[in-house]
């Protein structure tokens, strides 16, 4: 086996669970976990902890839940850990350089996207948002900008036609696990033969903002058939059905060259299932959900929907 590293591990989501437990069951020692604080839900008041969080209490490892990772406090109580690496997976916080140079040997992070392409918040929403082919995670060295650290490891992945955000979100996750194993086995040749970032190359992979949710039927049917596997299955993309939120998990190009304005519903029975035209084409929204109602198939929908609108907003 290869060297045992003294690992702090810092994530949040269900991306940050796979390279977790892998690091885990490579024998390396994970001293802390760090991940975002407890909250409160919305719905219900119950308290909802992070899927790290959650895995951490299984596999039995201490965490560490700072509301603000860059207080002196909090840089004072990671440094008793003495890590060889800090490692990173979808944190939240942005980490200052005090924190950054607190391992004996480097902090990296996992980031979903083939650097210096999409570099931020959002990059599987993004890759699928905008038609890519090809997405991959980088094993970058952290610095104090944002996913500006020089490159470690790369690998690509295929990004199908019909792949949703979902989709390519598990597999980057797996393979994220499988590559930050790979670094830490053969860590310090790993490190010695990373590569600067070409800034020139570099785009944004900005946070998708609320009002990006509702698709505009003044596109291309193609358009926003990407939006819609870019948003699926969380955020969901959204238009207004009736005066509600119709929120949009999948759906189809359709070829439509007879006359009907854009956002016009041009057919709505079990048949055809639900189409609305576009700028260009069509678009039948297969898998929809009403707000206040279920989830359903646009075929089971319309049978069950009495619709007012003939004008999806």
């Amino acid at each position: 086996m290869s060297k045992k590293m003294k690992i702090i591990y810092a994530g949040t989501p269900g991306f940050a669970v796979p390279p977790l437990e892998a690091i885990v069951q490579a024998g390396h020692e994970v001293v802390l976990v760090i991940t975002q604080p407890d909250r409160v839900n919305a719905r219900g008041g119950k308290i909802s902890i992070s899927p790290v969080k959650k895995t951490a209490l299984t596999l039995g490892l201490p965490v560490f839940q700072p509301e603000k990772i860059n207080t002196e406090k909090s840089i004072s109580q990671l440094r008793e850990y003495e890590a060889n690496y800090l490692v990173t997976a979808a944190y939240g916080q942005i980490l200052k350089e005090e924190v950054l140079a607190l391992p004996k040997n480097g902090c990296v992070n996992i980031h979903a996207s083939l650097l210096p392409q999409l570099r931020g918040a959002a990059p599987i929403h993004r890759a699928v948002m905008s038609g890519m082919n090809q997405s991959g995670i980088t094993i970058m060295e952290m610095d104090k900008g944002m996913d500006t650290g020089d490159i470690i490891l790369q690998r690509a992945t295929e990004i199908l036609p019909t792949m949703t955000a979902g989709e390519l979100h598990d597999v980057l996750s797996v393979l994220g696990a499988e590559m930050i194993v790979d670094f830490l086995a053969d860590a310090e040749n790993s490190w010695a033969a990373k590569q600067k970032q070409n800034d020139a190359e570099a785009s944004i992979a900005a946070k998708i903002q609320k009002k990006e949710l509702f698709v505009d039927f003044n596109n291309d049917a193609k358009i926003l058939y990407n939006k819609i596997r870019g948003l699926s299955p969380v955020p969901a993309a959204r238009c207004m059905l009736d005066g509600k939120v119709l929120k949009i998990y999948e759906s189809q190009t359709v070829d439509w060259s007879k006359g009907a304005r854009p956002g016009e519903i041009v057919a709505f029975d079990a048949k055809k299932g639900f189409i609305a035209k576009a700028a260009n084409n069509a678009l039948r929204l297969k898998q929809v959900q009403i707000e206040g109602k279920k989830r359903l198939e646009d075929t089971q929908f319309v049978i069950g929907y009495n619709k007012k609108d003939s004008i999806l907003m």
